[in-house]
């Protein structure tokens, strides 16, 4: 949303400096080849007009504004909200789990998170053959940064942990996956660090 409305304002800007560009050609049009009294009522109609189309013009990028600006406030009480969430995928799923239980022995067995102060833990998603997805929310945001951190030993196992994004996030990050996809394709070094692409200048040796 944050990008659309981005765009929605780039464009209405355009719109104005168009505008503005006509009337000003139209204006000097105007007084160039009518410098007569007799002129003076179409220089007013195009005065008139221009204050008007300016009027609608700022009344709507006010408003533009504004909702921007609600929505990032809507977005940034989500990501706080989530600073102590993570997201559990792949991890095996039975019909009768204690969802808290799974999680808490996960992360002091696998993630060496002993004593994990959970206060919540929950599947998200409609049941299928895969496993759903896990949203665990921490008392203890250290207890979350030591989950992360040590989230390296579930490489090749088909379980993954990441942050709890909000939607806005998830569209960032692939984004930036994209970028990170597209230097690797064209032979640089690159990966993705908090969330942003990092791309080298050193090229990878070709294996040929």
């Amino acid at each position: 949303m944050m990008a659309s409305q981005d765009n929605f304002i780039l464009n209405l800007l355009q719109t104005v400096l168009e505008e503005l560009k006509v009337l000003r050609a139209e204006f000097k049009e105007k007084v160039g080849s009518q410098a007569s009294t007799a002129a003076t009522p179409r220089l007013h109609e195009v005065v008139e007009s221009l204050e008007v189309k300016m009027k609608s013009y700022a009344e709507a990028t006010k408003s533009a504004h504004i909702s921007f600006c609600q929505e990032q406030e809507i977005e940034k009480t989500n990501q706080f909200a989530r600073r102590k969430n993570v997201r559990i995928s792949g991890l095996p799923e039975s019909e009768k789990e204690e969802v808290k239980s799974v999680v808490t022995k996960f992360l002091a067995e696998t993630l060496d998170v002993p004593n994990a102060d959970v206060a919540q833990a929950f599947r998200i998603g409609t049941i299928g053959t895969q496993p759903r997805a896990i949203i665990v929310k921490f008392n203890d945001q250290t207890q979350r940064d030591t989950a992360l951190a040590n989230k390296a030993v579930l490489k090749g196992r088909r379980i993954w942990l990441d942050p709890d994004l909000t939607p806005l996030q998830v569209e960032a990050r692939r984004k930036e996956l994209a970028k990170v996809k597209e230097a690797q394709d064209a032979g640089f070094f690159a990966y993705l660090r908090d969330g942003q692409a990092i791309v080298t200048q050193r090229k990878r040796q070709s294996s040929t």
